[in-house]
C-alpha cells in the first residue's frame, strides 16, 4: 500500500512571507452537504467562492467518524491509536506534538475560535465510570499532570467564571471557546452572550420559541440571530484576524463552527429559509438492509423513534425532511459568518498571501440507507467530509485522490514551509494541489472505537475499516461477521458482500490491504536511540 508524501522543494521564508493561513471547520458536515459537493438545493456561496480559488478533494475521508478522535487525528497527524483520544471522553494528551505547535514555534501567531473539543466538556461522565468497571485503578501509563490539566473545556468551569486558557493550547496562544452545540454553547461565548444582556438560562430545546412534533432535535432557539454562537465564531475570528494582520506576523486561525451538529436550531431567517417540501429523499434511504450489520437492521424495526439524544436511529420521511430543511439553514448561517471572515481578510490586506482551508470533523447518515446521525456506521455519508485547500497563486483543480483529514497538518505545514515532525501518518498534498491527477495513497484506513458494546457478546465496540477504489471493508472486534462494499456494481452501498462466495476473492485482497494499513498506522513516535 503505498503512502508517499510529494514534498515541496521551497526553504522556510522569511516571516514576512510566510503565508498565514485560515482553518474553516464545521462540525458533522458531510461533503455533500455543501454547493462545491453538488448540493443543489443549500445555498453556501462563501464556501463556493473558496472551493472556485482552491484544489477541491471529492474523495476526502476522515480517520474516525467521531468528534473528539477526528479532530485529534487532524490536529496530530496521527490516527487515534497512536495519539491515545479513541473516543469521546479521552483528553488529548497535552505533550503531544500539533501540527499547530509547530507552526507557532515557527513564528506564528495561532489562534482558535468556537468549537476545540479537545478535552472533555463535562456530559455523562457516569458512561464512563461504566466503561471502566472491572479494570484495575492504574493505567498502563502513569504520566505525573497537574491537577486540572484536563479541565480547560469543561463547561461547569467556565459558567463559574472567565476562563484564562494556557498560553500553549495544544499549541494555539489565543483561544476562546464555544463548547457544546446550537443556542446552548457554553464557554467563552457564554460570558460574551452575558455582556449583551442575554440571560444563557433561556436556551435550548425547553425553552425554544418552536419546537418540531416530528423530533425534539429540531427547534427554533429563543435568540436572536446575532447573538447565535455561529455569528460569534464568525465576528470574533474577524476580529481576530485584523489585529494580527495589524501587528504585521503571519498566523494561523481555526475558525470552528460547533454547527450543523444536531441539535438543529438555526434563528430568526435561517430556520425558514428552506422547505421540508423542497428536500428529496435520499436514493438509498429505502435501503432494506437485507445483507446489512445486525446493528443496522435492527434499527429499522423502530423507526422515528430515538433512544437518546446522541444515538443514531432510523428517521421517518418527515423527521428527514424537516432535519435537512433546518440543517441546510444552519450552513448558510455558517456560510454568511464566512463570508464576514474573508471580509477581514481583504480589509486586513491579506487576502493575497492567506491559504484558506475548509474541512468538517466527519459527517453524518443523514437520510441515507434510512439512518441519522453517527456511531457504529461507516458508510460514506458518515465517513467523507469536505475538504478544500486554497492557496494563493496555486492552480485551481478538483482531485479525485484519495485523502485522509490527516493529511491537513503536514499540507499547511509543507506550504508554510516549517519542518514536519517524526510519526505521522498524514501526507503533504502540495503535489496533488500541483497535479490534480497525483495520488498519495492506494485506500484510506479508517479506526473508530466506542465505550459501550454495538454487538452483543462483542465487548466495548472496535471497527476498522479501508476504503479504496474497490470498495469497503470494515472488520468489528469480536465477530466473525462484517461489511464488503464492491463500488464497481454498488457505489451506493447497498448489497454487503461479505458472506457472497462469489466475492472471496475481493474480501481476500481487501482484508490483506486493511491488514497492511493497519500496520503502517501503528505508533511510529517513539524512535531508538541507540541498538541497545
Amino acid at each position: 500500500m503505498s503512502d508517499a508524501a510529494t514534498p515541496r522543494d521551497t526553504a522556510t521564508p522569511g516571516k514576512g512571507s510566510r503565508p498565514n493561513i485560515v482553518l474553516i471547520m464545521a462540525d458533522q458536515l458531510r461533503a455533500d452537504h455543501v454547493g462545491f459537493g453538488g448540493n443543489e438545493i443549500v445555498r453556501t456561496a462563501n464556501l463556493d467562492s473558496i472551493a472556485a480559488r482552491g484544489t477541491r478533494f471529492d474523495r476526502a475521508y476522515v480517520a474516525n467518524p467521531i468528534c473528539m478522535p477526528n479532530r485529534a487525528s487532524i490536529l496530530t497527524s496521527r490516527v487515534p491509536s497512536s495519539h491515545g483520544t479513541r473516543y469521546n471522553g479521552i483528553a488529548v494528551d497535552p505533550d503531544a506534538r500539533t501540527f499547530v505547535r509547530s507552526l507557532r514555534e515557527a513564528g506564528y501567531r495561532t489562534m482558535l475560535v468556537g468549537k476545540a473539543h479537545f478535552q472533555n466538556i463535562g456530559h455523562q461522565p457516569e458512561m464512563a465510570t461504566s466503561a471502566r468497571a472491572g479494570s484495575p485503578a492504574v493505567d498502563a501509563v502513569d504520566r505525573a499532570r497537574d491537577e486540572g490539566w484536563d479541565r480547560w473545556e469543561d463547561l461547569a468551569m467556565h459558567r463559574q467564571g472567565p476562563v484564562r486558557m494556557p498560553a500553549d493550547y495544544y499549541g494555539f496562544d489565543r483561544v476562546e471557546v464555544a463548547i457544546d452545540h446550537a443556542d446552548y454553547c457554553g464557554g467563552h461565548y457564554e460570558h460574551w452572550l452575558r455582556d449583551q444582556g442575554f440571560d444563557p438560562a433561556v436556551r435550548g430545546g425547553d425553552h425554544a420559541a418552536e419546537v418540531s412534533e416530528q423530533w425534539n432535535q429540531v427547534y427554533r432557539p429563543a435568540m436572536p440571530a446575532e447573538l447565535y454562537p455561529t455569528a460569534w465564531v464568525g465576528s470574533r475570528s474577524a476580529e481576530m484576524i485584523r489585529s494580527a494582520a495589524h501587528d504585521g506576523e503571519p498566523f494561523f486561525l481555526q475558525c470552528s463552527f460547533p454547527d450543523p451538529h444536531h441539535p438543529f436550531a438555526p434563528p430568526g431567517e435561517y430556520y425558514d429559509m428552506y422547505s421540508p417540501d423542497e428536500v428529496p429523499l435520499p436514493a438509498t434511504f429505502d435501503d432494506p438492509h437485507e445483507t446489512s450489520m445486525p446493528h443496522v437492521r435492527s434499527k429499522l424495526k423502530n423507526r422515528g423513534s430515538q433512544r437518546g439524544p446522541m444515538s443514531p436511529f432510523s428517521p421517518t420521511e418527515k423527521q428527514y425532511r424537516e432535519a435537512a430543511a433546518k440543517e441546510y439553514g444552519a450552513i448558510t448561517f455558517i456560510d454568511d459568518a464566512v463570508g464576514t471572515v474573508l471580509a477581514a481578510l481583504d480589509e486586513a490586506g491579506v487576502r493575497d498571501n492567506t491559504i484558506v482551508v475548509v474541512t468538517s470533523d466527519h459527517g453524518d447518515m443523514f437520510g441515507d440507507h434510512g439512518l441519522m446521525l453517527k456511531a457504529g456506521l461507516h458508510y460514506e455519508g458518515c465517513v467523507r467530509v469536505p475538504l478544500v485547500v486554497a492557496e494563493p497563486g496555486r492552480n485551481v483543480g478538483v482531485s479525485d485522490a484519495l485523502v485522509s483529514s490527516l493529511d491537513i497538518g503536514p499540507t499547511l505545514l509543507d506550504l508554510a514551509g516549517v519542518e514536519g515532525y517524526a510519526g505521522v501518518h498524514g501526507v503533504s498534498l502540495a503535489g496533488v494541489m500541483a497535479d490534480p491527477d497525483a495520488t498519495v495513497r492506494d485506500g484510506v484506513y479508517i479506526e473508530e472505537d466506542q465505550m459501550f458494546e454495538l454487538l452483543p457478546g462483542c465487548g466495548p465496540l472496535q471497527m476498522r475499516t479501508l476504503i479504496t477504489d474497490e470498495g469497503r471493508i470494515t472488520v468489528y472486534r469480536g465477530t466473525s461477521d462484517g461489511e464488503l462494499f464492491l463500488f464497481g456494481d454498488d457505489p451506493g452501498e447497498l448489497v454487503n458482500r461479505w458472506h457472497d462466495p462469489a466475492h472471496v476473492d475481493a474480501k481476500s485482497r481487501l482484508l490483506a490491504a486493511l491488514v497492511d494499513a493497519q500496520m503502517a498506522h501503528t505508533d511510529l513516535s517513539r524512535r531508538p536511540t541507540a541498538m541497545a
